[in-house]
């Protein structure tokens, strides 16, 4: 093989994949475009549907003591936190059943859509979820002023 065959080749190869990568990123931005306002009307929808609880979770994120906080807990409030074996260290996140009827089928619908995770186990007495980013994200976004 000489040498003008090897550089036609690799000039050729090279070509190929800068066309390839051209053409193939619009078509992710489209996808991901359309999954985010997929999203955005999703939250908007659940938005309206349980306003009190993610205004909660808004200036939940929005305290600057809960800027990096991602995790929250679901208690009733007659629980002893040690009592039920609750030890946490420093500020956390809790909503309590009490205060939202609907909070565990409005937790089940946001760990469908993926917007939080069930970090703690089931069968015990205080359930465990996470905030992923998206949902922050959006909790961040929403204006909450009515005009």
């Amino acid at each position: 093989m000489d040498i003008l065959s090897l550089v036609a080749g690799f000039l050729a190869g090279a070509l190929t994949i800068y066309l390839a990568s051209y053409f193939i990123k619009p078509s992710e931005n489209k996808t991901q475009k359309t999954v985010d306002a997929g999203t955005i009307n999703l939250f908007d929808q659940l938005w309206q549907t349980h306003e009190r609880l993610l205004n909660e979770m808004k200036q939940d994120v929005e305290n600057p003591d809960f800027k990096f906080h991602r995790e929250f807990y679901v208690l009733k409030k007659g629980w002893g936190w040690e009592r039920w074996g609750f030890h946490r260290r420093g500020p956390c996140i809790a909503y309590f059943l009490e205060d939202h009827s609907d909070l565990l089928p409005l937790l089940d619908s946001l760990t469908s859509y993926g917007l939080i995770s069930q970090t703690g186990e089931t069968g015990k007495n205080t359930a465990r979820f996470q905030l992923s980013e998206k949902l922050v994200e959006l909790l961040r976004g929403k204006n909450t002023n009515k005009s």
